[in-house]
């Protein structure tokens, strides 16, 4: 049977839409998929120890621990104290580590005491023209104790094959200085950063500043024993191991 053009638009439109709407109830009702939802207080948590209040507190997986142990040091450096002597430092100590944060520590350093190239060339003549010599007080040894405050720790990269642990130090000391003409109270305050090699050894480079007021050996005039008093202030750079029990 033949329907005129129009009437055949008005059939092809009605099949279209009844198919369409056949389809619409016949697939079930899809929806967009969500992005999962992510816990970002416990990312968090697997980054940072959290006190019960939920403040941060520390930097987790801190690999070398010193809390509640005991620890030996042993290590060398130079000293710069007078322009007439040369003076190297041979140090021992042991401490004990309340916290990551705080330790002290019993020193004890002896000192290694020689002439200056300028105390050597007034001996020789060659500043003043005649031998001669400088008045000079020579460190012995010193003992005392330290508060060690270690308030960072971090980790870095090794051109990208390891990960070395370390932390920073603060340092304030008092001690006895032992020298020719006597013994001194000396304070000090120092710094330094230590390199954990492992969990019993650590690499430590200090820097300190000792001071303490000394009498001068008279060595060149005969009429006197004593040169005067004067400040000491020593320059103390030291390498060493510290070893942790």
């Amino acid at each position: 049977m033949t329907f005129p053009p129009i009437l055949n638009k008005i059939v092809v439109s009605v099949t279209s839409l009844m198919i369409l709407s056949a389809s619409a109830f016949a697939a079930p009702n899809k929806r967009a998929p969500a992005p999962k939802d992510t816990d970002v207080e416990s990312v968090k948590e697997n980054y940072w120890n959290r006190t019960s209040d939920g403040d941060v507190e520390v930097v987790q997986n801190r690999l070398y621990s010193k809390k509640n142990r005991l620890s030996i040091q042993v290590g060398a450096g130079t000293v710069s104290t007078d322009p007439f002597l040369n003076v190297k430092s041979l140090t021992g100590g042991i401490g004990y580590h309340f916290s990551e944060s705080f330790g002290v520590y019993a020193i004890g350093r002896k000192y290694l005491v020689s002439d200056s190239s300028y105390m050597t060339e007034l001996k020789n003549g060659v500043t003043t023209g005649a031998a001669t010599s400088a008045n000079v007080n020579r460190p012995n040894s010193y003992f005392g104790g330290e508060i060690q405050y270690s308030p960072f720790y971090g980790k870095m990269s090794l051109s990208g094959a390891s990960i070395i642990h370390y932390d920073v130090h603060f340092l304030a000391g008092l001690g006895v200085t032992d020298t020719e003409s006597g013994k001194y109270s000396t304070p000090s305050v120092g710094l330094g950063p230590e390199f954990y090699l492992g969990n019993t050894v650590a690499i430590r480079f200090d820097y300190r500043l000792t001071y303490y007021s000394e009498t001068i050996r008279e060595r060149i005039l005969t009429s006197r024993t004593s040169a005067g008093e004067r400040d000491n202030f020593g320059h103390q750079l030291s390498l060493g191991l510290e070893f942790f029990l």
